[in-house]
């Protein structure tokens, strides 16, 4: 129970320090407004060639491959932003020092970052609905289970990032690099059948197009949780392989940090 204390310290600082910012709440709901509107327009050219995207056509197909890459992002790039402000504060020693778990910590800080994230993600889906997004939605518990497990594998990802962070000192490049590639490869913008051979192959070695087909089998086809099976097994071998290889990768590279005295260095 003592573990927890800095946990819920950590929430109530990121909330205290978010509220504090009203104007870029504001800034997110304009934001999301002309994200929204840029998919609509563009969807409004392709509507000749929309036929076999999906029954909300073009517009629901990257809504929804949008919607979630939000949450794609911010697992990927929580835990190298969390070590990155700490290396700024000089507080990263100390917080790697508490008597929590390290990784607990480093994650911390998403339990609020996820709570804004969905209420962005609902902002833009409802701002859809009202240009005219038809959705279909199917099993509730499937739609939750691919949202949490397309979470895990990616906070196993960006984990992996972040523990080069503490040795290498300038890993930042690592996510973003990682975030493009996986939104060319994962579906996001249009169907991995349209890409090269190769990369279609090396699409089908990332967990982001079988979350994506799971979501969209859930919101668009009005699939259920058996229906969506194959989709969920795909992500749960993902996290069967990732989750313990960015714990074993961070355990080394926090005591190599420590070693060599790089918990305290900027």
């Amino acid at each position: 129970m003592t573990a927890l204390w800095p946990i819920a310290a950590i929430f109530r600082r990121d909330a205290r320090i978010a509220l504090s910012y009203r104007l870029n709440a504001l800034l997110t709901v304009v934001s999301s407004f002309f994200s929204v509107l840029l998919w609509f327009f563009l969807s409004q050219a392709l509507t000749p060639r929309t036929s076999g995207w999906a029954p909300g056509g073009y517009f629901g197909y990257v809504i929804t491959g949008t919607a979630l890459l939000y949450y794609v992002n911010l697992s990927l790039h929580n835990f190298t932003r969390k070590v990155r402000e700490d290396q700024h504060a000089g507080t990263l020693e100390m917080l790697l020092g508490s008597p929590a778990p390290p990784f607990l910590l480093l994650s911390a800080s998403i339990f609020w970052d996820m709570l804004v994230k969905t209420l962005q993600v609902s902002v833009f889906v409802i701002l859809a609905l009202f240009f005219g997004l038809t959705l279909h939605p199917g099993s509730f518990w499937a739609l939750f289970v691919i949202l949490a497990l397309t979470v895990i594998d990616f906070m196993a990802i960006g984990l992996i990032a972040a523990s080069l962070l503490l040795v290498f000192q300038k890993g930042e490049p690592v996510t973003p690099f990682v975030g493009a590639l996986f939104a060319l490869l994962g579906g996001v913008f249009f169907p991995t059948k349209t890409l090269p051979p190769i990369l279609e192959g090396a699409s089908r070695l990332i967990p982001l197009p079988y979350a994506l087909d799971g979501l969209r089998g859930v919101l668009l086809y009005s699939k259920g949780f058996a229906d969506v099976l194959p989709s969920i097994t795909a992500l749960l071998v993902f996290a069967a392989i990732l989750v313990p290889l960015s714990f074993g990768i961070f355990s080394v590279c926090l005591r190599a940090a420590r070693r060599c005295g790089l918990l305290g260095k900027y």
